[in-house]
């Protein structure tokens, strides 16, 4: 008896995963319910990405760090970002797919809505790079200005605009446009290739008319 019941704690122990609410409430192991296992990261990724674009582009411009520290944080970012972003980009929808059989036009209408978020991240950044470098121009030409309308269009502010270029205090070298480019190019890649595959998976599978097959001895 005692034999037996051993045996049977064993073989419950074994079937059940370590630390299985855990890895439900990350989105690891399907939801007993049946719902879509969500990983909260996948709502939110593009979000984080678009933030770390926005406020870390113009702090890597401001911090003055030599150019050869840039380029290694240039590696490491091309390394990194976008496999981030597409990974969890793709897991919303399979994990609606997955709970579901289906994808709701609703959902897949915020998630193409919420993975603009690295765009927005660029264009708050070059916003930023663009008011300190007219506040800089603007501190430098004043001093300078004689009266002359033609002189502050035509030559004053032209040449201190490109001077500011290099003396900015978030300058921007290659490095932090090379990022910015690469991150509107990529994330445009990405959503055109998610958006396409969320229209069909929706168009594949609608809800409500998910059948499941069952296939006898006889095959």
């Amino acid at each position: 008896m005692s034999d037996t019941t051993t045996q049977d704690h064993t073989i419950s122990s074994s079937s059940t995963p370590r630390f299985e609410k855990l890895r439900i409430a990350l989105g690891m192991l399907p939801e007993p319910s049946g719902r879509p296992p969500y990983i909260w990261v996948e709502r939110w990724n593009a979000f984080m990405v678009g933030v770390f674009v926005a406020l870390g582009v113009p702090l890597l411009g401001f911090s003055g760090i030599a150019y050869d520290s840039k380029k290694t944080i240039l590696i490491w970012w091309l390394a990194t970002w976008a496999m981030f972003f597409m990974y969890f980009e793709g897991r919303e929808l399979i994990g609606q797919m997955q709970g579901r059989g289906a994808i709701k036009a609703e959902q897949l209408s915020e998630q193409q809505n919420t993975a603009q978020g690295p765009f927005y991240g660029v264009i708050v950044a070059g916003f930023i790079w663009f008011i300190v470098f007219a506040i800089h121009v603007t501190i430098n030409v004043y001093p300078k200005s004689t009266g002359s309308l033609f002189h502050l269009l035509f030559v004053l502010i032209p040449v201190e605009a490109w001077s500011a270029l290099w003396t900015t205090p978030v300058y921007f070298g290659f490095v932090e446009w090379f990022i910015l480019v690469h991150v509107w190019i990529s994330t445009s890649l990405i959503n055109h290739i998610f958006y396409n595959v969320g229209n069909i998976f929706s168009k594949a599978a609608p809800m409500g008319e998910r059948v499941e097959r069952r296939v006898g001895p006889g095959g």
